[in-house]
């Protein structure tokens, strides 16, 4: 049973500042090769992850951004594995990535979908390959719907 009611999204400077809560669970994207984010101590459930905001659906990576590397499909299973998990005992699911434009609402959109949570209408800033491959990995395991919405944090 899913205890998960929230979904947040936001940049990594606000995910810096924010204090660990409990029921909270944060999931730290960072682009490949960056340094971890300078969370403060004491998250719940903690998952770090590291790939770039490149979409290999919408683009061909040609030799400008041939270093930029995209969300695997095993990056995704990983993340779905986390949220199913959290879900069981967060109530509030954290995304960060660098801007809180892109990849962490990518994210929160598969999560708020699989899950029946609200989403910001008319946001439409997210990386489309990041929610396609988040979203077939949370339908691999089963999970029950929860009620709630899903916020973006501004700075």
């Amino acid at each position: 049973m899913s205890t998960l009611r929230e979904v947040l999204f936001l940049g990594q400077a606000w995910a810096e500042a924010m204090p660990p809560a409990a029921g909270h669970a944060l999931i730290s994207i960072t682009d490949t090769g960056a340094a971890p984010a300078a969370l403060q101590p004491g998250w719940p459930a903690l998952l770090r992850i590291a790939f770039d905001d490149v979409d290999p659906d919408s683009f061909a990576v040609d030799e400008f951004h041939a270093g930029l590397q995209p969300l695997t499909p095993a990056q995704a299973a990983q993340i779905a594995g986390f949220v199913h998990g959290a879900a069981a005992h967060a109530s509030t699911l954290v995304v960060h990535c660098r801007y809180g434009q892109s990849r962490s609402p990518a994210v929160a959109m598969a999560v708020c979908g699989h899950f029946g949570l609200g989403f910001p209408p008319g946001f439409d800033t997210h990386n489309r390959y990041v929610v396609r491959l988040v979203r077939d990995a949370l339908a691999q395991p089963g999970c029950r719907p929860a009620l709630a919405c899903t916020r973006r944090l501004k700075p």
